[in-house]
């Protein structure tokens, strides 16, 4: 007999733009992963949901737009820009199923116990206020829970204007699990509660309709200190798992869904690389599973030598990318010492002397850093294009509680009790100046001219070499 049924929601996107690369709600999937090895039904609304029948009837398709790897284009409807960002030339839209979608799932369902929302950009707080708006309006003697990263970092906000019962800080399985017993009249055995992350369940993949691709957490937390990152706030400490467990679940969501593209959300997937991903890899080699990795996080470009670069291409890497941040050795020390100029060089000649294109490797760099000078964007994009490889550039966006968000009030005047809206990049930049947006518009486009002429030199030489 089921101690209670808790539904579990992924709330919609509101933003300027929005694109699934790999999104899976994870933090979400393993606290319901928990639940339910505790005891508790599990039901599950996914408004980012691609593959939902009422929403490809709607669309005309039979299966979502995308590419080959699992990433395509939510659904959009454009809404009204709130007050806050109303300057904004942008359009500004609601990513995800439709709201008559949305109200006829709860109309479906069972009248759940508890219901549980997640968050996860602190601009995206929309996104859940929405969702949990109208669970109330249905269901307004249901207890919600607000977790994730906007309920973390923006914790007074959330808990003044969500409209949430209870907001979650940080990682949540174990007070999710305590809270809802509470709410419930159930108690749990804590003293089997995990204590190491190997103990944890997998994430409960499953509840998504069609898994094309599975996010992993190979760790959780950084011992990095960078300057303009907040994982440390949202995940404390570093932990990483056996190596087999993580190959484990990689094998079950293959063998049981079909699933070949995983995307590593880690944000230290290479550190103790020899007793970690090396065996990962090696691993995934040894059982002959055919995949297909992509790193939207990045990796620490310091730690690939040759041994990893080819164990990277045998195992299936596809979309690599790395972390430069900026070519100015100063600010390299200043935000967080994590690579140098040499051992960058170093990293992309060993993963082109694997076997990776220019095409498959993107290289992060931050544009509009407090008091980072725009000459110093353009040198690292000189830079990093010298090299073979394309620039993905990073338009700054304070995150609360870093050190880059301090800055940010100092050195642009950044209100930090300001909405959470104001933290959107694509809002950031024009708050800050008519002038500056024209500055940084004309190096975007300087960017994106030189990758497309890098990725056009690097297609006719792969031509030439067939």
């Amino acid at each position: 007999m089921p101690k209670g049924r808790v539904l579990l929601i992924n709330p919609w996107i509101y933003d300027f733009a929005a694109f699934n690369l790999w999104v899976e709600p994870i933090g979400l999937l393993s606290v319901g992963s928990v639940l339910r090895e505790n005891g508790y039904e599990l039901d599950f609304i996914d408004c980012l949901d691609r593959h939902h029948p009422e929403l490809l009837k709607l669309q005309g398709l039979s299966t979502p737009t995308g590419n080959a790897y699992g990433a395509g284009k939510y659904h959009r409807e454009q809404v009204k820009k709130p007050a806050v960002v109303e300057h904004v030339p942008r359009y500004f839209c609601r990513y995800g199923i439709p709201p008559e979608i949305f109200e006829s799932e709860l109309e479906g369902r069972d009248k759940p116990d508890v219901v549980l929302v997640t968050s996860k950009m602190t601009y995206w707080y929309p996104g859940p206020h929405e969702v949990i708006r109208r669970v109330k309006a249905r269901y307004p003697d249901v207890p919600v829970l607000l977790g994730g990263t906007y309920a973390t970092l923006c914790y007074k906000h959330a808990v003044e204007c969500s409209g949430a019962d209870v907001v979650i800080r940080g990682e949540g399985e174990f007070p999710a699990l305590k809270l809802i017993d509470q709410l419930t009249s159930n108690r749990s055995d804590y003293s089997q509660f995990p204590t190491h992350i190997n103990d944890y369940p997998f994430p409960a993949h499953d509840l998504i309709r069609k898994l094309d691709f599975a996010a992993v957490l190979t760790a959780r937390g950084c011992p990095m200190t960078c300057s303009f990152c907040a994982v440390n706030l949202v995940s404390p400490g570093f932990r990483q798992r056996a190596p087999q467990q993580v190959v484990d679940e990689l094998q079950w969501c293959h063998d049981e869904f079909g699933t070949r593209n995983f995307a590593f959300y880690d944000d230290a997937l290479l550190l103790n690389a020899r007793k970690h991903i090396h065996k990962i890899l090696e691993l995934v080699l040894d059982r002959g599973l055919k995949f297909y990795f992509h790193t939207p996080n990045s990796m620490h470009a310091q730690v690939i030598d040759a041994e990893l670069a080819h164990k990277m291409y045998a195992a299936g890497f596809k979309t690599v990318r790395i972390s430069l941040e900026t070519s100015d050795v100063t600010r390299q020390k200043l935000t967080g010492p994590k690579v140098t100029n040499d051992g960058f060089t170093r990293a992309v000649e060993r993963l082109k002397a694997a076997g990776f294109t220019a095409k498959d490797i993107g290289v992060y760099l931050m544009m509009g850093l407090p008091g980072q000078p725009l000459e110093e964007v353009v040198e690292s994009i000189r830079f990093v294009h010298e090299r073979g490889v394309p620039v993905k550039l990073c338009e700054f966006t304070p995150i609360p509680g870093t050190v880059e968000w301090k800055r940010a009030s100092e050195v642009y005047g950044f209100d930090p009790e300001s909405d959470p809206l104001l933290h959107n990049n694509c809002v950031f930049s024009v708050t800050i100046g008519k002038h500056r947006l024209e500055a940084w518009d004309a190096v975007k486009r300087l960017a994106t001219e030189g990758n497309r002429r890098l990725l056009q030199s690097s297609a006719y030489e792969s031509t030439k070499q067939e």
